[in-house]
């Protein structure tokens, strides 16, 4: 005979258990779309990437739009995500016109030798989904100023099924290193005027 005890615990456990499992538990998003689908990313306006550098002399906020891509991807599974993001150097903007020039100016991003900032997204862990959206980690190639290396982003997928087809949005956030990616600027700046890590985020639009 279970005692009194004994049952109070098991339901302790129970209310522990419930409340530590996370409300995104399945695999995909709900979607009448079946198989695997491409997702296109075009170039437009709202498709941007910000970035935040924040060092003890200057804190810089900018942007970078018209970014693109597509990603090939099973809604019911989104473990089989694959694809590639694509931000061009020439539209980063400070909001101010000399700083500009000189984020991609040769001694910062060299947007005439490395005119493009890519993540190729290789495969995805840690899914968590549920009914219209879900949240995983991309793991991939980042590549930035001629140096690719490993990186990996928290995605946040919405996704809205739309006549034949779906819309959907991507919000990603990330950190990276300057020194990382053998960006040195003018000397002196990385450090005081400039941060040495950039955040970086962005919502994404795209659809099937």
């Amino acid at each position: 005979m279970i005692s009194t005890q004994h049952m109070i615990s098991a339901v302790a456990v129970a209310a522990i258990l419930a409340v530590a499992s996370p409300a995104f538990a399945g695999k995909g998003v709900t979607s009448k779309l079946k198989g695997v689908q491409t997702v296109v990313i075009a170039k437009h306006a709202r498709n941007q990437m910000e970035w935040l550098s924040d060092a003890p002399g200057e804190k810089i906020r900018g942007s970078a739009p018209g970014v693109t891509g597509s990603v090939t991807v099973d809604p019911a599974d989104l473990s089989t995500a694959k694809g590639k993001i694509v931000v061009p150097v020439a539209t980063m903007k400070t909001g101010n016109d000399t700083r500009d020039r000189h984020v991609r100016g040769k001694k910062w991003l060299g947007a005439k030798q490395f005119p493009n900032i890519t993540f190729e997204i290789q495969r995805v862990t840690e899914v968590a989904g549920s009914g219209a959206q879900a949240r995983f980690k991309a793991h991939g190639q980042f590549t930035l100023h001629g140096v690719t290396k490993a990186l990996t982003a928290p995605i946040t997928l919405k996704w809205k099924d739309k006549g034949a087809g779906a819309k959907v949005k991507v919000e990603v956030k990330f950190k990276i290193a300057l020194a990382d990616y053998n960006i040195q600027g003018k000397r002196g700046m990385v450090g005081d005027k400039v941060g040495k890590v950039i955040e970086i985020w962005g919502n994404l639009y795209g659809a099937t």
